[in-house]
């Protein structure tokens, strides 16, 4: 009778087959497990770039904005530029009428050479002025002799007229003489007032000009402020008026961006600023452009932002960065200041979308 096979006196291929499988779950387990570890590895790995090199999409171009604010007030009579339209440093923007303050400079120039007559008469007339003077001096001097000779003659008389050495006559003669000495002295004193008064009129006149030319000079300025120029090369934006509008002093007319450096300001967790410091080296792109890479260098870091939910709230300036979620708690996010080192002008724009990436420690120069 013929008996069933047994795992002890199983045949060979038998054997042979089960070996096979046994090897294959073998490897299998192998392989899952160093896949497991691999991608545990790279996880590792990437985390640790992550950590050394943070990154993030949260971040913006920016560029120095300023508002084209007139000096002086008054209808715009032309305006050379358009809106988004590239200038050049010292390019002519837009000018105001010119008429009030031409008149303006010709009424501080008249002013300045009337002055001047003024003067050039008083020149004219300082040698003889001078002259009266040293005249009206020695004719002070002289009236004072002949007035205390007169007082002294009177003394004299006066104790000898009770002992009839002297006549009331002589004594009325020497007082008359000392009071037309005092009369001569007080009008010599006059002269000489006079005298002086006439040459400090001078001196007043040319204390005078001074004023005079900076009223000239301070028209010019006024007038020069007519014509508004570019302080930088840059960008026209926010253009919304045309010739007529009236411009007034300090009220901005339109804006313009400064095109000559760009900023990427990029927002990173509160965790990752240890990594970061001024003059780290960072890569940046825009969203518009992310196969161009452009080199960047961190400037700074914001100290202070807006806090959400907060009663008691910072001054006004301080930037708001808004939080991802607003069910849970969510690290805070701090701006950096990320100078471009090589911005292309045809991509860079004024909150144009980026991709900030920290690579290191400062830049070496």
């Amino acid at each position: 009778m013929h008996r069933p096979a047994t795992p002890l006196n199983k045949p060979d291929a038998v054997r042979s087959r089960d070996d096979s499988a046994e090897q294959r779950k073998l490897v299998r387990k192998i392989v899952s497990t160093a896949i497991v570890a691999s991608a545990v590895l790279i996880t590792v790995y990437v985390w640790s770039i992550t950590e050394r090199h943070p990154r993030t999409d949260d971040a913006a171009a920016r560029a120095n904005v300023v508002g084209v604010v007139p000096r002086v007030r008054g209808e715009i009579v032309r305006l050379a530029v358009q809106d988004n339209q590239l200038v050049k440093e010292g390019d002519l923007l837009f000018e105001i009428d010119p008429d009030d303050y031409e008149l303006a400079l010709e009424k501080a120039k008249s002013a300045l050479a009337a002055l001047d007559e003024q003067i050039e008469i008083g020149h004219s007339q300082d040698e003889e002025l001078k002259f009266g003077i040293k005249a009206a001096e020695a004719g002070v001097a002289l009236a004072t002799a002949q007035g205390k000779q007169a007082n002294d003659t009177l003394h004299r008389l006066e104790p000898l007229l009770p002992k009839h050495f002297a006549t009331a006559e002589q004594v009325d003669q020497a007082t008359t003489a000392s009071r037309v000495a005092a009369q001569g002295l007080a009008a010599a004193e006059q002269k000489l007032n006079q005298a002086k008064t006439a040459l400090s009129t001078l001196q007043t006149l040319l204390a005078q000009r001074p004023g005079a030319v900076a009223a000239v000079k301070f028209a010019q300025l006024e007038l020069s402020y007519c014509k508004v120029k570019a302080p930088f090369t840059g960008r026209v934006v926010n253009l919304n008026i045309s010739s007529g509008a009236y411009a007034s002093v300090g009220i901005p007319v339109f804006s313009l961006v400064d095109t000559s450096k760009w900023y990427v300001v990029a927002n990173f967790r509160e965790a990752e600023i240890r990594h970061i410091a001024p003059g780290s080296q960072a890569i940046v792109y825009l969203s518009s452009a992310p196969n161009q890479r452009f080199r960047g260098k961190v400037q700074g870091i914001g100290w202070a932002v807006k806090p959400e939910g907060e009663i008691d709230l910072p001054p006004a300036g301080v930037p708001y960065v808004k939080r991802e979620l607003n069910w849970v708690r969510v690290a805070q996010r701090f701006p950096v200041r990320i100078e471009v080192e090589n911005p292309d002008p045809d991509l860079f724009r004024m909150g144009a979308s980026a991709v900030a990436i920290i690579k290191g420690g400062p830049a070496r120069r």
